[in-house]
């Protein structure tokens, strides 16, 4: 967001421009005639200029408005002619062995890493996630292509089942037990929330409606002898003393969420409407799933926090995984130009990166001497002069955080305007355009969604960075970079402090927005 400009008032401008300002206003004029009207009676190009330097000399408002196209025009030539290759190297001669002031220069778009490729193998050896790709990745229903999303989704679904039995059932005292069930409830009816939108979604597509594995259960063919599944651990939740409560709230949260869904679950809610029931058991196989329960450390490690943290970060990337598979179906959405489509997984995208803000916040519940000893007893440390942040050990978030960054590229097909290889606002004055004409909507929610992933991928980073200063104390934070000043640049300070990816849209929102605010005949007070 640009700060708002002051303006002196004898303004100190290159002579070039104070020459060319009259053709700068009939310019503006002839794209924007709401805002600069000109007499009817005016025809010629010497009439034109007659009467843009008299405004000008009359009217401190237009110059104003002058002013800020220049400067918002400006910006956008600035971060396109950064991108250009140069074939000209600058010569600088420093007279009487002078050196150059050092500049501060602001944050830049830079690519992020993972973390070193041993640390990255551990990470997921704890996690056990090369198991855990291999289901994701399976295909049983070739004809459903909603398959690669969900399955992985479902399957966190049902990892948080079981951290829910595992925190009902910690012996600890000293343990807060009713906060940790009220957050594990509140993720999952979340993510029953996502999952309900997806499904409603494929739904409303003519391409992919119907085609879910689902079970008729008022079909006198049908083999299936119960309306819920049979492995799932939510049923079983729902008939033991201690979650029969809160288990009974989840059931009742996906008979509301699958409402507007032509079918239901299939995990033991009431399904009221009688609909078909997903195949869950064959779907998600939660069997499988609780296979990978234990970790490779556990006949070693003897703490209550260790399945909370294995947990935890199984859930973690089963989402990032699916938010993977919704980002490549937005780039196909895109060349096909079924932007609606698009839009409606942009922000599917964006409700994934706030949950997964929500996974991240589940450390703050565990108790403090007992994860800090788990984390020496899986030697879980920064390095000195590492600037990988702890999240960056995962290969699946650094993907999704570069798939994310790399929508910017889709802007110009999306307007379909080629970028101006000088620099030139081409796609800024094409999104002014846009939205002031209010026929192409569907590209409009687009550009929407995508700058709503930005903001909610930046508000991510800036919280794990927080949560990792709480969790594990700013000695700790120091140590991974975490927690100093903006110059020292790490990985994610860098993220949520750089500019924004969008920089032409954010410049046409910004000159349109003064457009309106220099029109005195669309002020009501």
């Amino acid at each position: 967001m640009l700060p708002n400009p002051t303006f002196p008032s004898t303004p100190q401008f290159p002579l070039s421009f104070k020459l060319h300002m009259p053709q700068l206003f009939s310019f503006i004029s002839y794209k924007y005639p709401s805002f600069f009207p000109l007499p009817s009676s005016i025809h010629s190009t010497q009439q034109k200029h007659q009467f843009s330097t008299l405004s000008l000399k009359k009217n401190n408002q237009t110059k104003k408005s002058i002013i800020l196209f220049y400067f918002s025009t400006k910006m956008v030539d600035l971060h396109w002619k950064s991108k250009m290759p140069s074939s000209k190297t600058p010569k600088l001669s420093l007279s009487d062995n002078k050196s150059l002031p050092s500049l501060q220069l602001p944050f830049r778009t830079t690519d992020i890493s993972p973390a070193a490729p041993s640390v990255c193998a551990a990470y997921d050896y704890y996690l056990r996630l090369p198991q855990l790709r291999k289901l994701w990745n399976s295909t049983d229903f070739p004809n459903w292509n909603n398959e690669p999303i969900l399955k992985p989704i479902l399957q966190a679904l049902e990892i948080t089942f079981r951290f829910l039995s595992i925190v009902l059932s910690d012996p600890r005292p000293y343990s807060n037990h009713r906060e940790w069930t009220r957050r594990i409830e509140s993720l999952i009816t979340h993510q029953i929330e996502i999952i309900a939108i997806l499904c409603e979604d494929e739904e409303q597509n003519s391409d992919t409606r119907g085609t879910a594995p689902t079970a008729d259960l008022s079909s006198s063919n049908s083999s299936v002898s119960r309306s819920y599944s049979e492995a799932s651990l939510l049923p079983r939740l729902a008939t033991w003393y201690k979650s029969r409560d809160v288990a009974q709230r989840i059931l009742l949260s996906v008979e509301c969420q699958m409402r507007r869904c032509s079918y239901t679950l299939g995990l033991g809610e009431p399904n009221l409407a009688g609909k078909p029931s997903l195949l869950y058991d064959l779907v998600c196989k939660p069997n499988e799933i609780h296979a990978l329960k234990t970790t490779p450390y556990d006949e070693r490690v003897e703490n209550h926090e260790n399945h909370a943290v294995h947990a935890t970060h199984q859930i973690a990337e089963s989402w990032i995984h699916a938010s993977r598979k919704v980002l490549e179906r937005i780039a196909d959405a895109v060349l096909s130009r079924t932007f609606q489509k698009a839009a409606e997984d942009c922000y599917a995208v964006e409700r994934i990166w706030k949950l997964l803000a929500e996974v991240e916040d589940l450390h703050l519940m565990m108790d403090p001497d007992d994860f800090l000893r788990l984390k020496n007893q899986l030697s879980v440390k920064s390095s000195s002069g590492e600037t990988a942040s702890f999240c960056f050990r995962s290969n699946e978030l650094v993907e999704l955080t570069k798939m994310c960054r790399d929508l910017r590229h889709k802007v110009p097909e999306i307007l379909e305007v080629e970028v101006d290889p000088k620099g030139g606002p081409r796609i800024q004055e094409a999104a002014m355009k846009l939205y002031v004409s209010k026929s192409e909507f569907e590209k409009v929610h687009l550009l929407q969604a995508m700058q709503a992933i930005e903001a909610a991928m930046k508000r991510f980073f800036y919280a794990y960075k927080q949560v990792l200063a709480v969790v594990m104390g700013s000695s700790e934070a120091n140590g991974n970079r975490v927690g100093l000043s903006c110059d020292s640049a790490d990985s994610l300070t860098q993220i949520f402090l750089e500019p924004t990816y969008f920089p032409s849209l954010d410049a046409a929102k910004t000159f349109l927005g003064y457009l309106w605010d220099n029109n005195d005949n669309n002020k009501w007070i």
